[in-house]
């Protein structure tokens, strides 16, 4: 009786391998607490939100690179569903501390180590969570969409993975405080060190220490070039979750073989994707760059439609029905005997520039791949496409070639570019502004815009030389006449086409013969 009474004060005998039916048991409770927190629910809404009105708003969303959206998706879901996981999973910890109840979890069968694990476990829901959600929005757009590519999957999972990890912080984090401000000031300084991390490395491989990885390439490439090393981040990121829940269950009591091997398995698995993810391409990938870059005719596939031959990368294929809208808007409104003989629209990509190459070398190099393969003369298209500005640089190159005869190609020691004046220049805009409502739009933008510090308007689409620049006495002819009736300008550009690409016919001619205004001023070119 007296050895009885002896243990009564003390905290009654534990097992410290907690029954696991009883870990089990908490886990479900928590998960579903976790799941039903409305700082879960409001994540989830808005991250969902977020896809399903960029569908309506971004133009490009209907014509989707796979192999970039796949990490776009993971860094959404990091700032928001991971954002609630670091959140929610602090709460809980907390949860005794908040309430009040700290002295009475005393008595549970479970020590806090035990609950500590089940707090753990109850992430990964919201884990699944995720995947469901990216898995969903790769499935809406390749199927509803003309997507071009196909999505990697360890990208795919790299989006759960850091709710994982910061579902990890959090716990962790309740365990080394009980101030509830901890987990959302963590978040906000986790979020501006990745804003900030950029710019101080200089966007090199050093980003790829951060949650979200490298910054995605000036363009979208093939899924053969991507070369990114998302399998090592991917295990980079689980060993650092891992590595934060053996912390936490350590902090929590539990200094067992168990936690100790768990927690040295996970530095070997955060070091080895750590150190595999900053390890260069290698030289076989930079090869393969350079020469689908400089000699993109020969990783294509090509196909005729409307006399059009159009060649695209693979994966990039269910764009050409797009792209052959958007010509053929155009060559309906030139005279017939007006029409090139061959019209080709070749993709191309741009990678960067090799040590001592230019940008006027890299398109004689355009050049005369073009004429290698028997496509003289290309018309270059990028690896985006959907909204308003490639629409217009599409059929501004298209016309162009129509009415000149030429492919904007300027010398090699230039890199202005061609000029288009007088009544060629207005026919070139009037034509890209009438081939759709997307295309007018783009012209109106980059009208806006006024990059060109000559005036006027110029077509080049980031590095995807040649480009063409139109005066602004031109543009002002051709505004006015995209604003009147399309077959009152239509008849008029069919009766006098002759006279409208002669090379002396001015603007103010061009205005007269179209029935516009005549413009303001004149200059010469």
């Amino acid at each position: 009786m007296t050895a009885v009474l002896a243990e009564a004060p003390g905290t009654p005998a534990v097992d410290a391998r907690a029954p696991r039916r009883a870990v089990l048991a908490l886990t479900r409770v928590e998960m579903v607490r976790m799941l039903r927190h409305p700082l879960t629910v409001a994540a989830t809404l808005l991250l969902a939100g977020s896809w399903v009105s960029a569908w309506f708003a971004i133009e490009t969303t209907r014509y989707p690179v796979l192999q970039d959206l796949d990490r776009a998706s993971a860094i959404g879901m990091m700032m928001m569903l991971g954002g609630a996981a670091l959140i929610v999973g602090n709460l809980a910890v907390l949860r005794t501390h908040r309430d009040g109840t700290t002295g009475l979890s005393q008595v549970l069968i479970l020590p806090d180590h035990a609950r500590t694990l089940a707090h753990l476990l109850a992430l990964l829901p919201l884990a699944v969570v995720g995947a469901v959600l990216i898995l969903a929005r790769m499935a809406v757009l390749a199927i509803c969409a003309a997507a071009a590519g196909h999505p990697n999957p360890y990208e795919l999972a790299i989006g759960p993975a850091t709710v994982l990890l910061l579902g990890a912080l959090g716990v962790l984090l309740g365990r080394l405080t009980r101030s509830a401000v901890v987990a959302p000031l963590a978040l906000l300084v986790l979020l501006a060190g990745l804003v900030a991390l950029q710019p101080l490395t200089n966007g090199g491989k050093a980003m790829w220490l951060a949650p979200q990885g490298e910054p995605a390439p000036v363009m979208s490439m093939p899924v053969s070039l991507m070369a990114r090393p998302a399998a090592a981040h991917l295990w980079y990121l689980l060993g650092l979750a891992g590595l934060l829940a053996a912390a936490a269950v350590l902090r929590a009591g539990n200094r067992g073989v168990r936690v100790a091997v768990a927690g040295a398995v996970a530095l070997a698995c955060a070091v080895a994707g750590g150190t595999a993810q900053l390890s260069p391409p290698g030289r076989a990938v930079a090869t393969a760059r350079t020469a689908v870059m400089n000699h993109p005719s020969q990783h294509e596939t090509c196909q005729e439609l409307g006399h059009v031959t159009y060649c695209a990368f693979a994966g990039f294929s269910r764009w050409v029905p797009a792209w052959n809208t958007v010509v053929q808007a155009v060559v309906a409104r030139v005279p017939a005997t007006a029409r090139s003989a061959q019209l080709t629209v070749r993709q191309r990509v741009f990678l960067g520039f090799d040590r001592g190459m230019r940008p006027e070398q890299l398109l004689a190099v355009w050049r005369a791949d073009d004429a290698a393969a028997g496509t003289p003369g290309a018309i270059g298209i990028g690896t985006s496409w959907g909204d308003s500005r490639t629409a217009v640089y599409l059929a501004a190159q298209v016309a162009y070639r129509l009415v000149t005869g030429q492919t904007g190609e300027a010398p090699v020691e230039e890199r202005d570019g061609a000029t288009a004046c007088g009544g060629a220049g207005v026919l070139v805009l009037w034509l890209a502004g009438q081939a759709s409502t997307q295309a007018r739009t783009g012209l109106r933008l980059l009208t806006e815009d006024a990059r060109d510090k000559r005036g006027g308007v110029s077509f080049d689409e980031s590095e995807m030389f040649p480009r063409v620049y139109v005066p602004a006495p031109e543009l002002a002819v051709a505004t006015q006449a995209l604003a009147r009736p399309r077959a009152y300008i239509a008849a008029r550009v069919q009766q006098s086409w002759t006279t409208l690409t002669a090379p002396g016919t001015t603007a103010a001619q061009a205005a007269q013969i179209l029935g516009v205004p005549a413009p303001a001023t004149s200059a010469a070119c």
